[in-house]
């Protein structure tokens, strides 16, 4: 099987940075559609959400939606495995990190949103709205390997991982009470585990399922842990 690499896209800088400073226009905007026709469905605000994500990629390069987004081959199911143990085990590692940081924490507010009712719900729209975060991601991390001016693909990537992986917590800034500890250091931390999956697989469909089944892992357990206190 051939050997994947980091996609290369050629683009002018200014189109990165256009694309990464469109995301906080389009997060604003999918707030101002939905309050403006009191959209409440979830499923709903997570397509508009995505829909404009990935229309926001055409401004790099019209292809590069399927330069990331590949088809799944053997490997990437072993590599799809590999990401979501690394996933748990780095947020295993940073709790235990937390308690001896003292770092305070706000719960994610999904949880006091999640009944029996609308479980499935919130299940489809964070599906849907994994596209959109997986952009978030995939934009600065492509924009650091495509633009950094060296030979080593190491810093390359260590870089890469560090820039895609704050800029991805302070997207969260809003979600955690503008918790700044919470948003920079945690929840990039976090990234950093997920985003494994992506610089083992170049693939960012694997990248997307591990999301997905670590979020819903984390979900799920919190949900049977409330239902036995």
């Amino acid at each position: 099987m051939e050997k994947r690499e980091f996609p290369r896209i050629e683009a002018k800088t200014w189109r990165w940075i256009l694309a990464m400073i469109s995301y906080f226009a389009i997060i604003f905007v999918t707030g101002l559609i939905a309050v403006i026709f009191k959209i409440k469905n979830q499923i709903i605000i997570a397509a508009i959400l995505s829909i404009l994500c990935l229309l926001s990629l055409r401004i790099i390069d019209k292809n590069f939606a399927k330069k990331v987004f590949l088809l799944p081959k053997g490997k990437d199911i072993i590599i799809t495995i590999v990401g979501f143990l690394i996933s748990i085990f780095g947020i295993m590692l940073l709790s235990i990190l937390m308690s001896q940081w003292n770092i305070e924490t706000s719960a994610n507010p999904i949880f006091d949103m999640l009944n029996d009712e609308n479980l499935m719900e919130f299940f489809i729209a964070s599906c849907i709205q994994f596209i959109a975060e997986e952009i978030l991601f995939i934009v600065p991390f492509l924009f650091v390997i495509n633009k950094m001016k060296t030979e080593n693909e190491f810093l390359k990537v260590v870089v890469a991982l560090i820039f895609s992986s704050v800029i991805f917590g302070a997207m969260h800034l809003s979600t955690y009470n503008f918790n700044i500890a919470q948003s920079l250091v945690v929840i990039s931390l976090v990234r950093v585990a997920v985003s494994m999956s992506y610089i083992l697989s170049k693939n960012l469909t694997v990248t997307y399922v591990v999301h997905i089944l670590y979020d819903w892992s984390i979900i799920l357990l919190y949900l049977a842990v409330a239902d036995m206190v």
